[in-house]
Formats: structure tokens, sequence, C-alpha cells
């Protein structure tokens, strides 16, 4: 009797330790096997030859609200930006009924400032989900930062980059 309660809780411990993995990014199923991924954010910006005088963007502080997601985009180049264009992509839940794709202007953001943006209201959901801030402006590259989350029914929580 107390070999198959041992036997039992082991087995729940290695299934829940699986599942807060699976959730969190670590674990990944891209075949019949499943896959470790220690790094599941990533940040990536389209680099070039910075040019003098050019805004640079960066994409910091993803975070979950209440039903929404916001981000913060700062301006550190020498240059304001103008004409921005951004987009909050969000994807996943349980059997990836979550899908959602907010986009939005500024008109001008000014050098050594930062604003934040904020997606639509993402529906009722629970699972992981997968968040893709990207902003665009004319005079320099594109910046994309990704981030993963999870959605319990009303919040957005536990946001990674």
């Amino acid at each position: 009797m107390k070999k198959r309660f041992i036997v039992v809780v082991l087995f729940l411990g290695v299934l829940i330790l699986c599942g807060v993995l699976y959730w969190s990014g670590y674990l990944v199923f891209n075949g019949p096997l499943p896959s470790f991924n220690p790094n599941p954010g990533t940040t990536q910006s389209n680099e070039t030859a910075e040019l003098e005088g050019t805004p640079k963007l960066l994409i910091e502080n993803i975070k979950g609200r209440f039903n929404k997601i916001s981000a913060d985009i700062e301006n550190t180049g020498d240059q304001d930006a103008k004409s921005i264009a951004w987009s909050i992509s969000v994807e996943g839940g349980i059997l990836k009924q979550i899908n959602l794709h907010s986009t939005g202007t500024l008109d001008t953001l000014s050098k050594g400032s930062s604003t934040t943006i904020t997606s639509d209201r993402v529906p009722l959901g629970l699972g992981r989900l997968e968040i893709t801030v990207t902003v665009e402006v004319t005079q320099s590259d594109t910046v994309t930062q990704s981030a993963q989350g999870f959605k319990l029914f009303f919040f957005v929580i536990g946001i990674r980059t």
C-alpha cells in the first residue's frame, strides 16, 4: 500500500512539473518528443549601420493588465521619431482560440521620451500566450519584441520576455 502511494505521488509530481515547464515555455513539443527551450523569450531588432541623427526605438516593459496588454516605447536616438506604426499580436490559449491583433499610430515621439501603448481587449480564455510587439518608423529600422504570458480567465499574468 505504501509503495503504491509513493509511486502515485511521484507520478503526480512529475506530471505537475511537466505542466509548469510547458506553460512557462521551457518545454516545447515540436514533434513526438518534447524538447527543452532554455530561453523562451526573444528580442529582435533589424540592426544596420546606425546613421547619425536617426531615431532609435526600444520596446520595454511588456505587461499584463485586466484583459489588456501594454508596452512602453522609448526613443533613445538623436532625432524625434515621426509616423510610428505599432502593433501588438496575441495568440494562444487552450486550443489556440485567442487570436488578437491591435494596431495604432503615434504622430511623434521626442528623443529621450517614452510612451505606453495598450492592446484591445484580450478575449476571455485560459492558457499560454505568445505576445509580439512591433514598432515601425520610416526613418529607422523595425523593432520587434516577443514575450510569453498566461491568460487566466480575465487576467493576463506572468509575462516574460
